[in-house]
């Protein structure tokens, strides 16, 4: 009888063991690279860890099947009551950047605390957003803000058509804007940095809108800042001057384009969604293996933008600007070899079996 029961309790113990195993390798996220530039190294380092926490829990989600959009009202403190362990990596101190590489083990059961509760009480109706639009144009390696001489400012403001005016507020050079925001901060800005002037104009969010033409390439890019409470993504959008406009009607141009392009934003959940900006999670053996794959989206000529969100060692979180109408994304990307399974709106994983 003993013997019979050893054996039981053999089975049940390597049971627990695999299923433990298997958790392990849910949770535990490897290898999140973060680079912070701050004030002090100090409030580097403060914000790298909370970023990588929180990029990791991003692909968590994604590995469990679960909208990325969970994490936009799940706040910093929480997201590290769920971190079980973590391990720093390569800490690299320059200046006030601070660069490190993450490993981080999620506790199961806060994770599932803690999602269940904010699943509980998401349910709640979301009225219409203000966003602020915040041009500066970079001369000389320097954003000009309030001056007078910032014409790409003058140029977003000429070209707001009335649904725009509708959505988005561009603050003017007053004592409290001046307070809030100047040239020397613009480009670091957080939502605690922004606070005062979005509630003022009693927005949501806010956009920076960096205007930088290569006059050497021909080429404009807008370098675009989304902030809210507890986001903060950076992408870029470019346009080459084919035409050979003088920079003013360049600049109507762009600004024309650039408004076109944040209306279509989707402020449903928190979450900037544009109708072709699609978040795509893809496990990767390595980091070649990576390379391939965003070379392969590249040049698809079905994509005008690719942003990558957070990588880890065998995760990467992608979000790209799809462009194809002539097919459906996943129709698309199975041409060339990229198959996706569709696990929600505008949230797709890449099948690698």
């Amino acid at each position: 009888m003993s013997r019979i029961f050893s054996f039981f309790s053999l089975l049940f113990f390597a049971a627990a063991s695999l299923s433990y195993a298997d958790d392990n390798s849910t949770y535990l996220v490897e290898d999140v690279v973060v680079s912070i530039t701050n004030k002090t190294p100090s409030a580097a380092r403060v914000v790298a860890v909370a970023t990588a926490r929180r990029d990791a829990f991003l692909i968590l989600l994604t590995r469990l099947s679960l909208r990325t959009n969970l994490a936009d009202n799940i706040a910093d403190d929480e997201i590290s009551d769920m971190v079980r362990s973590e391990q720093i990596e390569e800490e690299k101190i320059a200046g006030n950047n601070y660069s490190a590489t993450f490993n981080i083990m999620f506790a199961k059961d806060f994770v599932e605390h803690i999602l269940a509760q904010k699943t509980i009480n998401k349910i709640e109706e979301k009225k219409e957003e203000i966003y602020l639009l915040i041009p500066a144009e970079i001369v000389k390696r320097k954003p000009i803000l309030w001056e007078e001489e910032n014409h790409w400012k003058t140029a977003i403001e000429k070209n707001l058509s009335k649904k725009a005016r509708e959505k988005f507020i561009i603050p003017q050079a007053d004592v409290a804007n001046l307070a809030v925001l100047n040239r020397n901060n613009v480009e670091l800005v957080d939502y605690l940095g922004l606070e005062p002037m979005l509630s003022r104009y009693n927005a949501g969010a806010a956009y920076t809108l960096f205007f930088n033409y290569d006059e050497i390439e021909n080429k404009v890019t807008v370098s675009v800042t989304y902030i809210r409470k507890l986001q903060k993504k950076i992408f870029k959008l470019g346009f080459v001057n084919v035409d050979r406009l003088d920079r003013e009607d360049l600049m109507d141009k762009v600004a024309i384009k650039t408004i076109e392009y944040l209306l279509t934003a989707q402020t449903s959940e928190n979450k900037i969604l544009t109708s072709g900006l699609i978040h795509i999670g893809i496990p990767i053996s390595s980091l070649g293996n990576w390379l391939m794959i965003k070379n392969k989206i590249e040049s698809s000529g079905f994509v005008s933008q690719l942003n990558t969100e957070s990588i880890s060692r065998d995760y990467v979180l992608i979000s790209v600007n799809y462009v194809n109408g002539k097919a459906e994304i996943d129709e698309a990307f199975a041409k060339i070899g990229l198959p996706l399974d569709k696990k929600s709106e505008n949230f797709y994983k890449l099948d690698t079996n």
